[in-house]
């Protein structure tokens, strides 16, 4: 693939996921996706944006010292599939610390219409990544970012999507509990 054809697949892609972006923010005000947070989790989702910007700034200090130190070199990584690592990282420890503390939805949000759009994500980065891999995982001995950065974002989605579930088990469970 020459660069010509790259940035003309890039240039796509980008515009494809703003179109996507923008239907998904106007179908989110209609399907009652928006809801209203407490002080409680308002509280909540500020200490997860704390610690995940602590996470992110430890994180980018070491790929810093180990760009000094000409890592890059030795490791089987691209620096861009590395900060893009760090990044998919704090949306990670931001996401999960508000599941875990009941806060990653706001109050009368349609939890079903966030999954439904989550296995959709889920879906089109697997089928992004795995055609990527198809056609070549590894570039000049190192992981290529498109293929492997479609993959770690499948994978923190599945994650984030699992950890929902585990929550809602959990909640149910508890529910049931009280009932009795």
């Amino acid at each position: 693939m020459n660069n010509t054809e790259y940035a003309a697949g890039l240039a796509f892609g980008i515009v494809t996921a703003l179109i996507i972006f923008l239907v998904i923010w106007k179908f989110s005000k209609k399907a009652g996706m928006k809801g209203n947070f407490d002080e409680r989790q308002e509280l909540v989702r500020g200490r997860g944006y704390k610690y995940a910007f602590f996470i992110v700034v430890i994180l980018l200090t070491l790929e810093l010292l180990a760009e000094s130190f000409n890592a890059f070199d030795i490791l089987p990584l691209t620096r861009t599939l590395t900060l893009f690592f760090i990044l998919l990282t704090g949306v990670m420890v931001y996401a999960l610390y508000c599941i875990r503390n009941d806060s990653y939805f706001g109050v009368g949000t349609d939890a079903r219409t966030y999954k439904a759009v989550m296995w959709i994500v889920i879906i089109c980065n697997a089928i992004s990544g795995f055609t990527g891999l198809k056609d070549g995982a590894i570039v000049d001995g190192k992981l290529a970012f498109g293929p492997c950065a479609s993959l770690l974002f499948c994978a923190a989605f599945a994650v984030i999507l699992i950890s929902l579930s585990l929550k809602n088990k959990a909640s149910e469970e508890e529910s049931a509990e009280d009932e009795i």
